[in-house]
């Protein structure tokens, strides 16, 4: 094969691997909410997206569950597990878990299979927590506002979205988990929280600061084992999220690109 022809061929690729990247890597500005109702979580079910399962559910004594589990919101099995909640790495970083609801126009018009299982950074735009970020996991779907992409960090205690989920799950009332559509309302309100889930209802006042609707900036990023361990879900697309951070490739502008394939084709045509 004609080196030139070879050298077209690379080109080729590099565009397909590239363009791959730019759809999946997409970014933004986005509200952040909380919630935990402890349903089974949206992404947990079958077929959301392409990924190696779902997200893990659990049963009622925080067991996994299997994945055709009916939601406990709905008189199945399946809860949210108590170990997908947030926590903190240090003073300006967590990990976690969130609803999400991203705009059609920056997934190419995909809901929940653009975004079950993939992880995004938000870096916090907002005081008290300008200069915060977080890295967190698709695990639900925050459909109640479409206006705006957002981010509805799974937070014990932060927002009792179901009437009765977290009492089915835990045996205690309703009321524990705080005001439907609230939650509790000060940080000693965390120690009525079944105590699986104390340090997250915690994380909350502590590094979170009770921060209400903080703004922030998004961009999805591959997926770190220490959130993928806890879900066991992994979309098969995260390795070209990698490959868009990381690649050679990525560090090329679009009109770098098409140059550079323009002369590829000129050496072509020109033997």
């Amino acid at each position: 094969m004609p080196s030139c022809l070879r050298n077209i061929l690379f080109l080729l690729d590099l565009f397909v691997i590239s363009g791959t990247a730019l759809q999946l890597n997409y970014s933004g500005e986005a509200v952040t909410t909380r919630f935990w109702d402890c349903c089974k979580p949206s992404c947990a079910w079958k077929d959301k997206a392409a990924f190696s399962r779902p997200v893990l559910s659990c049963t009622a004594d925080d067991k996994s569950t299997e994945i055709d589990a009916g939601t406990g919101c709905n008189g199945g099995t399946g809860f949210q597990c108590s170990n997908q909640q947030p926590w903190s790495v240090n003073d300006t970083f967590s990990y976690g878990f969130a609803g999400v609801y991203i705009k059609p126009e920056l997934t190419g018009g995909k809901i929940e299979d653009a975004w079950c299982c993939a992880c995004y950074q938000l870096d916090f735009t907002s005081e008290p927590l300008r200069g915060k970020s977080m890295i967190i996991q698709a695990s639900n779907t925050a459909y109640d506002v479409k206006t705006d992409n957002r981010f509805s960090l799974a937070v014990p205690g932060g927002n009792t979205t179901s009437h009765d989920g977290c009492a089915r799950q835990y045996g205690v009332d309703q009321s524990v988990f705080g005001a439907e559509n609230a939650g509790i309302s000060a940080s000693d309100d965390c120690d009525k929280l079944p105590e699986a889930l104390k340090a997250g209802c915690k994380w909350r006042f502590d590094w979170f600061k009770d921060a209400s609707y903080p703004s922030a900036n998004f961009k999805r990023v591959a997926c770190p084992s220490a959130l993928t361990d806890l879900t066991q879900c992994t979309r098969n697309d995260d390795k070209e999220v990698l490959t868009g951070q990381d690649s050679p490739a990525s560090t090329f502008s679009p009109s770098t690109k098409f140059a550079a394939l323009a002369i590829g084709l000129a050496s072509l045509f020109s033997v």
